[in-house]
């Protein structure tokens, strides 16, 4: 064989590839899912833990977290807490949204709620309750929250004024109650706050833009829930505020009259609730001078509260009634004063309200206490029976001029009221009613009446006798002599008209007329001096003759 052959013969060996390229295809997409993985690990967002009440409608995997119904979360697992208090719900937010993650965050449960001041979350009937976020971006990140128990009252970032509001009278209000100006609605109550020590209920309330502006450092609130109907002593009062406040309890604001606008208030400015209007215009004063009252009388229908008058113009009201150990004694005891605080404002007598006013009030009723100052209670309305303390100046005061302090309170002295004065006279009369001679009075009013009753009796047969004669008088024969007379008269008229008579025989006629009357002159003196000589007849007395002188 040559050396040509066994070179042309001679085989080439070549490696081969140990990873066939079909592996390419599931090598890349093991790269890209590693990618995909990496990417969403990379920028999903953050986990948090919200503390619920109770889990009731939320759903793993299915329950959203929103902001402004925009999903930006969702629940992923659901846990009791260690103390069986509640719930723990794990959410994963977007990364997107996980700059809102701060302490200003709030979550709520957001599900049907009806309710007499609110109607909300119906249509989660049918998709199904959420969870809701609000927050800002701007405060210390945060990822464990313990969510409300309600939605907020106000939405946020709504315009306005936030305050704080207190009472401790008997009314309370929740969450969502309105606040009414002027019958509008311009805020709500947000939450509400039970201070045990102080026995006080304090409030969060906002109050919406543009009305916020009416909120000044001189506002005052007070109550308008439902109707009032207040039986004062200046007769019968109604309050009520809109409809609202007739099915819920609501509040109102405003500024006393005769009180300056003032400055407006900052973020959460701090405010009382008062009972009603009057007590609210009544705060402004700051300063009273407290006096002493000793009622000898019953003090039914006085109220705390009831005004103080001087001059029918109201200086102040009363604080107390036997409320203060003053008197020693019980009121078992006859002759036990019932003690009554009241309160002059000098705010309301038209000076300072200010302790230099305070002095000038209690100086003057200092020196009017010397001389006639005097308190009386008096009765306001006669339907309600209410009673006021009227202060008066009475003439010739007896009491001594030396004013008396119990318990540090300088005693103004009382007299008596009008009815209590009226039931004294009352009593007087029948004291002397009582003393009169009645049934000696009786039997001569008898006797009185019996003889009344014969004189009728008498007359009514003297007047039967009249008819009688009346009767036996013809009439008609009277009358034909008197048309007689009146044609006789007539002729004699007519006759001298015509120149029948002359002088003669008219003076003639007018004699013996004269004659006539002559001789009936007797009988109509008898009838002047005795008219019913002609029905009563008389016993007929001989005329007296004179005689001559026996010798």
């Amino acid at each position: 064989m040559t050396t040509n052959d066994a070179n042309i013969n001679e085989a080439e060996v070549k490696p081969t590839s140990s990873v066939s390229r079909i592996w390419l295809i599931p090598i890349i997409v093991v790269l890209i899912g590693g990618w995909m993985v990496y990417y969403q690990w990379k920028n999903q967002g953050p986990l948090i833990t919200i503390e619920l009440h109770s889990a009731t409608g939320i759903e793993i995997n299915k329950t959203p977290i929103k902001v402004r119904d925009l999903e930006i979360g969702q629940v992923k697992k659901i846990s009791l807490k260690p103390d069986l208090d509640g719930v723990l719900v794990t959410a994963r937010i977007d990364a997107s949204a996980s700059h809102l993650l701060n302490e200003n965050a709030e979550f709520w449960v957001v599900a049907p709620r009806i309710s007499f001041s609110e109607v909300s979350g119906l249509s989660t009937l049918i998709s199904g309750s959420y969870i809701a976020m609000s927050a800002e971006d701007n405060g210390k990140e945060q990822f464990h929250f313990n969510a409300l128990s309600r939605p907020p009252v106000t939405p946020p970032g709504t315009p306005g004024l936030h305050v704080m509001l207190r009472s401790d009278d008997e009314f309370a209000y929740k969450p969502g109650d309105p606040i009414i100006y002027k019958g509008f609605k311009v805020g709500e109550f947000e939450d509400a706050t039970f201070n045990i020590e102080e026995r006080v209920v304090y409030y969060d309330a906002f109050i919406e833009a543009p009305y916020h502006k009416l909120i000044t450092v001189n506002t005052r609130f007070w109550d308008v829930s439902g109707i009032k109907l207040q039986l004062e002593s200046s007769g019968v009062s109604v309050e009520t505020g809109s409809l609202e406040t007739l099915l819920a309890n609501g509040i109102t604001f405003g500024i006393p009259e005769g009180v300056p606008k003032g400055e407006r208030v900052v973020e959460n400015a701090f405010f009382t609730i008062f009972e009603d209007g009057s007590a609210a215009s009544d705060a402004r004063y700051k300063v009273a001078a407290e006096y002493l009252l000793l009622i000898d009388e019953s003090v039914r229908g006085l109220t705390v509260g009831a005004p103080v008058e001087y001059r029918g113009i109201e200086i102040g009201n009363v604080t107390g009634i036997n409320s203060l150990p003053a008197v020693e004694g019980n009121i078992l005891e006859q002759d036990y004063p019932i003690p009554v605080l009241i309160n002059i404002y000098p705010g309301k007598a038209r000076q300072p309200d200010t302790e230099e006013g305070l002095r000038a009030i209690k100086q003057t009723l200092r020196n009017w206490l010397e001389r006639d100052l005097r308190a009386t209670l008096r009765m306001g309305n006669v339907l309600t029976g209410g009673l006021y303390v009227d202060l008066q100046h009475v003439p010739d005061a007896s009491e001594s001029s030396i004013i008396r302090v119990i318990n540090g309170y300088e005693v103004i002295p009382t007299v008596s009221n009008e009815f209590t004065q009226l039931t004294q006279k009352a009593d007087a009369i029948l004291d002397k009613i009582n003393q009169l001679p009645l049934k000696e009075m009786v039997e001569n009013v008898q006797l009185a009446v019996e003889d009344m009753k014969l004189a009728a009796e008498s007359v009514e047969t003297a007047s039967s006798d009249f008819d009688l004669l009346i009767e036996d008088i013809d009439a008609k024969a009277l009358n034909s002599n008197l048309n007689q007379v009146l044609i006789s008269l007539d002729s004699l008229l007519k006759n001298y008209s015509e120149g029948g008579f002359d002088k003669s025989e008219i003076k003639e006629t007018v004699d013996a007329l004269q004659d006539t009357m002559r001789t009936i002159q007797p009988l109509l003196l008898k009838l002047n001096q005795s008219p019913n000589s002609l029905i009563f007849p008389r016993e007929v007395n001989e005329d007296i003759q004179p005689k001559a002188v026996e010798k």
